[in-house]
């Protein structure tokens, strides 16, 4: 039997496992109340998120410690990512200030849907015009003793790509641009880096792209927008850096901590994105998305794949589905499932399917089933009943207290022989002494190998 492959004696097992795993019941009551976005039909909807983010990095209660509060974490997270990404800017002076630990925060301002105009400079070409930066952050703060003002602009995208504005060959606007008719298309981190960068450009800007978790960052070489000065972050990365470490201030409202939680459970929750800002009815972008989880989720869903996955891999495997089934299979398992030859076949057995083979032989050499259990019992020590063919001597642990069962079943020559499922597989479980002693025993024809 190939190690992906499971009998249905295994698969039922491996269901009522499922139903006694108390990491369910974890999951199921963390994620049974709600969250308020989801009520409100708000989980994804790009707009919403960037009000929320404006309100949590400027609000006072947050912010009682500058130095403590969201906005210098966030800076200093800025700086991580930029030193790992292509063409990604960050100003020096302040990146030397963090690294000698002169750096403070004196005021800031949090303001979203900031709106610009990138006006045409010359006849020579067309011009973005009119937008709204997601976010834009103006903060005031030390830099070596001497006071200095840093903008942030935030470039949010939960599901919908980046605006572009397309032009004809007369640096006309067009509305519904075919491929045709577009001679320029101007993206709009262009467009903000041109404009903060112009009329700012004595003090210091950051430019930041802010995504979902749809991949790691480590294996971004630089950000996925058009202007590639931005620099990429993920909602995990804003969840366990800025986000979660201030949730967990003892200082801040009930009230507050109560819209910080109910958020990031929001995040954790998959929820299908809802990119569509206007009556445009294409849902080609939408697609079920996680954005973050914290660290209690990622433990109850750890947890619960770590008890289950044979039968999870086994349900994605009867789906079908090409794309799941890949991705699947470039997750190492947690757990290896041994599986065994018998003199080297090329048939492949589980532990369970090594038993049956064994009872089956020891009962074709005339051995009664009392006569088999005494021999296993004298491999692997103790005085339980490992096979039976009578119902009223129940196998080892062949009963749960809540009533379900929990044995094998095989029929030799019509008789119903069940096994007790009691075995282990590791270095000093049950199945390796038993697996020892046949072994040592060199019964003719029946050396059990393990596949490595």
């Amino acid at each position: 039997m190939a190690n992906d492959n499971l009998t249905l004696l295994e698969i039922q097992d491996l269901i009522i496992k499922f139903n006694l795993d108390e990491s369910i019941n974890d999951l199921k009551k963390y994620y049974a109340t709600p969250t308020t976005w989801e009520i409100m039909k708000q989980s994804r909807r790009e707009t919403t998120h960037t009000q929320f983010l404006a309100w949590f990095f400027n609000n006072n209660d947050f912010n009682a410690d500058l130095n403590a509060g969201p906005i210098k974490r966030f800076i200093v997270l800025l700086l991580k990512w930029a030193n790992r990404q292509k063409g990604a800017e960050f100003n020096s002076e302040l990146a030397d200030s963090i690294y000698q630990q002169d750096f403070s925060i004196i005021s800031h301002k949090v303001v979203p849907e900031y709106s610009i105009k990138v006006e045409q400079k010359s006849n020579n070409g067309p011009a973005y015009g009119e937008g709204n930066i997601d976010i834009f952050f103006t903060v005031l703060a030390n830099i070596f003793g001497t006071k200095r003002t840093i903008h942030i602009v935030v470039e949010n995208k939960i599901g919908a790509p980046e605006t572009t504005k397309c032009f004809d060959k007369n640096g006309k606007l067009l509305k519904k641009p075919t491929k045709e008719e577009t001679n320029t298309t101007l993206y709009q981190t262009n467009a903000y880096y041109q404009y903060i960068a112009t009329k700012y450009n004595s003090d210091i800007n950051l430019f930041v792209y802010l995504k979902p978790t749809e991949c790691s960052l480590d294996d971004l070489e630089e950000a996925e927008c058009n202007e590639k000065k931005f620099i990429q972050i993920n909602y995990q990365e804003l969840l366990d850096y800025v986000i979660q470490p201030v949730s967990e201030q003892i200082d801040i409202s009930t009230d507050n901590a109560y819209r910080l939680k109910d958020y990031i459970k929001a995040l954790g929750k998959p929820s299908e994105t809802d990119d569509n800002e206007t009556d445009n009815k294409d849902n080609s972008n939408k697609k079920i998305t996680i954005m973050a989880m914290e660290q209690k989720e990622k433990e109850l869903l750890k947890q619960f794949f770590h008890n289950n996955e044979d039968l999870i891999r086994a349900a994605i495997n009867a789906l079908g589905d090409s794309e799941l089934s890949a991705s699947m299979a470039k997750m190492p398992k947690s757990r290896v499932r041994r599986s065994y030859t018998i003199n080297n076949s090329t048939e492949e057995y589980s532990m369970y399917g090594v038993i049956e083979k064994f009872v089956e032989k020891r009962l074709k050499d005339g051995k009664t089933i009392d006569e088999i259990n005494t021999e296993i019992n004298n491999y692997i020590g103790g005085n339980r009943v490992n096979i039976s063919d009578n119902i009223s001597t129940p196998v080892c642990r062949e009963t749960y207290k809540d009533g379900t069962h929990h044995y094998g079943e095989i029929t030799v020559n019509g008789t119903k022989i069940r096994y007790t499922k009691e075995w282990g597989g590791d270095e000093n479980g049950n199945f390796t002494k038993f697996k020892n002693a046949v072994n040592a025993k060199k019964y003719p024809n029946f050396q059990i190998n393990e596949i490595q």
